[in-house]
């Protein structure tokens, strides 16, 4: 999923929306995530960054990633050895199929999160505050 110009502008809305001011920095960091279907680290992040941006820093990039995190313009998933990997997620509220061997991630749309929330609510007395799914399988090209 590469981003549009209005996807652009919406980044700029959200973040004086904020208090955040959107750097040029970190414009670059979110340019490259939108354009990429997998979940990324910071070092993998910064790795892929520093072919084009040698002065961008390691600390600017985990500091972005959790500031994006935040604003949920990103969302993260653990990582061996207490490490999160990042995904460019704005939008609607989804979830996603990951693929287990090339590590692409597709956007699953959210459509029977009401009813399972009044199951919860009817049969457990459980109120239902937020959740995250993902489904991981193969995808279509390497299967």
């Amino acid at each position: 999923m590469n981003h549009r110009p209005a996807e652009e502008a919406s980044w700029s809305r959200r973040f004086a929306g904020t208090g955040h001011r959107l750097t040029a920095q970190r414009r670059v960091i979110m340019r490259h995530l939108a354009g990429i279907r997998r979940y990324l680290t910071a070092r993998e992040l910064h790795a892929r960054l520093a072919r084009s941006h040698p002065r961008m820093g390691l600390a600017t990039v985990y500091r972005t990633l959790e500031m994006l995190r935040e604003l949920d313009l990103v969302a993260s998933t653990p990582r061996g050895a207490g490490e999160a990997a990042y995904l460019y997620c704005a939008g609607d509220h989804h979830h996603h199929a990951v693929c287990t061997r090339c590590g692409r991630v597709d956007d699953v749309p959210c459509r029977s999160l009401p009813g399972f929330e009044r199951m919860l609510s009817s049969s457990y007395q459980f109120r239902l505050t937020e959740h995250q799914l993902e489904f991981y399988g193969v995808c279509a090209r390497c299967s």
